[in-house]
């Protein structure tokens, strides 16, 4: 991987700030500014400090230190601040900073296309696959998501949040527009949505793939976190935008615009734009426009098979691909790295999932179950300072659908990782359905795991999926979960081999 730091020399000539926001408002006084930083600390003289409403609260000490390291103004989003020490630029809202940075990054007519992807579940599976297809289609195509900046299959650039900062999604959006890429498939969280990190962007295309129990501490509740992700498909489809959802969720179909088209599980439901059936794994049916297509050479699990059917709705609906050229197109595309990522060595078999929710961990253990002759294993945790409510709910559906599971850590941060193991253990029946192991160490969870496995045997290792850190006490530490599952399997693989010939 990349990092996004190295990517973004988009050379901006000096503006004065009183051209910039011409249209908009006026600044306090006029000066020429030779780029924009959101950040305090990372602000080189010559500068605009862009001041966002959630920084508002600290303003003074950080316009103070935006001065200290010679900015050149303030751009301050919301409320007026008391003895700015810098000119300032204020703006009403989101809105028109997305409009001024538009203007700066010279995107306002641009043709790059922007398809935004929402949901609790299956945004980056379908942004991974989406942007394959689409360069089969467009010639090229970028993804941005919880995975990077994704150019490439093997071209990624990490971001650090799934949708990243206002200023960084412009800046983004003006890199692709600068390399003339025609589509960028973007992955749209609900903190995106509610913090606007995406005002400003034109979305020509909106798709809703799921809802269930994330990040609900931060917003309030359920019914506050749907209402995030309808206000993004909503406000799409106000803006002559075409939106696209999952029929298979009640909640969606409750809270989706009436213009929204459907992909949804059963070939012939009268509900739906597009129906899809899994044929056998690996394979599927789709039926969309009065015609039925075999798609064969896909991923492992039904969930991708649904994650393809959202993919084939996406180009139908936005790029008036013909049903006949579904199978040529969606053939041999690739999940994205720690979606069931296949590690298996031998007679070994083992996955690696993200799945961090009660819905994604429920839907990977069916998935695996049907491809397992022996016991389901699972090694999974739940991260600290989310979403207490999910542990339990995540604790009984690991009981009631694998044999063996491990409880482990999980990006813990600053909780006891007791405590959170504790709250798992809660929602597990009792008796135990299956046999539990409460092991807080993840490496060497992974390690017992993999030593218990017997041939017919599927390993899952759910949670942290393609993460590359473990974060304890406020510190990331290198990880892979990948790299681990495959050192213990070639250990056992080997120990195995030397058995064999003893």
């Amino acid at each position: 991987m990349n990092n996004l730091l190295d990517l973004q020399s988009l050379p901006q000539p000096p503006r004065m700030l009183a051209e910039l926001a011409d249209g908009i408002t006026k600044p306090t006084a006029d000066v020429e500014i030779a780029g924009i930083c959101d950040d305090s600390r990372h602000v080189r003289a010559g500068e605009a400090y862009l001041c966002l409403p959630r920084a508002l609260e600290h303003a003074g000490t950080y316009l103070a230190m935006a001065k200290k390291h010679g900015a050149a103004a303030a751009i301050i989003v919301g409320e007026r601040v008391k003895d700015c020490p810098l000119p300032a630029l204020y703006l009403k809202n989101m809105r028109q900073a997305g409009m001024l940075l538009r203007r700066w990054f010279g995107t306002e007519t641009s043709r790059t296309r922007c398809i935004g992807i929402t949901g609790t579940d299956g945004k980056t599976s379908v942004a991974w696959m989406l942007r394959q297809v689409l360069q089969q289609i467009e010639g090229k195509a970028w993804a941005i998501g919880t995975l990077g900046l994704v150019r490439d299959t093997d071209d990624i650039a990490d971001l650090g949040m799934t949708t990243p900062s206002l200023l960084n999604m412009h800046r983004l959006f003006a890199l692709a527009h600068h390399n003339r890429i025609p589509v960028l498939v973007t992955e749209v969280s609900s903190h995106g949505i509610e913090q606007e990190r995406i005002a400003g962007l034109d979305f020509q295309a909106a798709l809703w793939t799921s809802i269930g129990h994330d990040h609900l501490q931060y917003h309030g509740g359920f019914a506050a976190y749907a209402g995030i992700k309808e206000s993004f498909v909503r406000n799409c489809a106000q803006q002559a935008g075409t939106v696209m959802a999952n029929a298979d969720h009640e909640e969606i179909k409750a809270r989706a615009p009436a213009s929204t088209r459907w992909y949804g599980h059963g070939l012939y439901r009268d509900d739906v734009t597009l129906g899809w059936e899994q044929e056998l794994p690996g394979m599927m049916r789709i039926a969309a426009e009065g015609c039925e297509v075999l798609v064969e050479d896909i991923p492992l699990g039904e969930f991708h098979a649904e994650n393809l059917a959202a993919v084939a709705l996406v180009i139908i609906s936005c790029f008036a691909v013909p049903v006949e050229k579904l199978p040529a197109l969606l053939a041999g595309i690739s999940a994205p790295p720690g979606r069931l990522q296949d590690l298996s060595i031998g007679r070994w078999r083992a996955f690696v999932d993200y799945a961090h929710t009660p819905e994604a961990l429920e839907r990977c253990l069916i998935t695996a179950r049907k491809l397992t002759r022996g016991r389901l294993l699972l090694v999974f945790g739940c991260g600290g300072e989310r979403d207490r409510e999910k542990r339990p709910q995540m604790g009984e559906i690991a009981a009631r659908l694998a044999d063996v599971v491990w409880i482990t850590s999980d990006n813990p941060r600053s909780e006891p990782p007791e405590l959170i193991a504790s709250e798992i253990e809660h929602g597990m029946p009792k008796p135990y359905p299956a046999e539990v192991h409460l092991q807080l160490d993840r490496e060497h969870a992974i390690a017992e795991a993999a030593a218990e496995l017997q041939q017919g045997d599927t390993l899952i290792v759910a949670g942290k999926g393609h993460e590359s850190y473990m974060e304890v006490g406020g510190r990331r530490t290198p990880w892979s979960d990948a790299d681990l599952v495959s050192r213990y399997l070639h250990v056992k693989d080997e120990q195995g081999e030397l058995r064999a010939c003893a």
